[in-house]
C-alpha cells in the first residue's frame, strides 16, 4: 500500500514546478523528503493534504485523516497553550481522555508549567513546539510535518527529534517529513525532488 503520485504537473505563472513526475510514497512508515530550497517540498505536501488542487495528473491512496504541521506556527492567538492544543481533540475524545493527551504531550514537548499562556507571551521555540505538540496529538491516518524542528537549540532539537523518533519512527506510522536538518535515523525512505524533477515520468 502506497500514496501514488502519477504524472504529476503543477506550473507557477507558465512555469513548471512539476513536469509530469510520478512516484510511490509507502504507508506504515516515514518517509523523508529531500531537496533544495525552492523545489517543491512543501507545494508537494500541500498537493499530498488536499489544500492545493490546482495540478495535472493524480494523486491517490491518501489515508483520510491528515495531521499537518505548517512551516508557519498557525496557532489561535486568543487560546492559551493548552486551548490550541485541546481545540483538534474536541470532537474526537471525551473530556478526561482529552485532558490526559493534552497534559501528556505539553510534558514531552517540555512545556509544563506554560499551559495558560497566550502565543503572545511565547517565544518562537515555544510557539514550534505548541504547534508540534497539537500536529503530534491529533489523530490521523498521515503527519505531514514541514521544517518541524526549525528555530531550535542544539539540545532541544535533539530532545525533540528523539520525541519524534519514539511516537513515529518506532511505531510504524505513516508520516512525511520534509527537513534540512541531519535526517539520520529519520525516516526509512528518502525522496530527493531534485533528482525526481529533473527525470520525465
Amino acid at each position: 500500500m502506497s500514496i501514488r503520485i502519477d504524472s504529476l504537473t503543477k506550473k507557477f505563472a507558465g512555469r513548471a514546478l512539476f513536469d509530469h513526475i510520478s512516484l510511490d510514497i509507502p504507508l506504515d512508515k516515514t518517509t523523508v523528503m529531500a531537496g533544495s530550497s525552492g523545489c517543491g517540498k512543501t507545494t508537494l505536501l500541500r498537493i499530498i493534504a488536499g489544500l492545493d488542487r490546482d495540478y495535472d495528473g493524480s494523486v491517490s491512496g491518501v489515508p483520510e485523516r491528515i495531521s499537518f504541521m505548517f512551516q508557519e506556527d498557525r496557532l489561535l492567538p486568543w487560546y492559551s497553550v493548552y486551548q490550541n492544543i485541546e481545540f483538534v481533540l474536541k470532537d474526537v475524545m471525551g473530556r478526561t481522555q482529552m485532558h490526559d493527551v493534552v497534559n501528556e504531550i505539553i510534558a514531552a514537548v517540555q512545556l509544563t508549567g506554560h499551559e495558560d499562556k497566550l502565543p503572545s507571551k511565547l517565544s518562537g521555540g515555544m510557539k514550534r513546539r505548541v504547534a508540534m505538540a497539537r500536529a503530534f496529538c491529533c489523530p490521523a491516518d498521515l503527519l505531514l510535518l514541514d521544517e518541524p524542528f526549525k528555530g531550535f537549540d542544539a539540545k532541544l532539537k535533539s530532545d525533540m527529534i528523539a520525541l519524534f523518533e519514539r511516537l513515529y519512527v518506532k511505531t510504524n506510522k505513516t508520516v512525511i517529513l520534509v527537513t534540512h536538518d541531519d535526517i539520520a535515523g529519520l525516516g526509512r525512505d528518502i525522496i530527493d525532488l531534485d533528482g525526481i524533477r529533473s527525470m520525465k515520468a
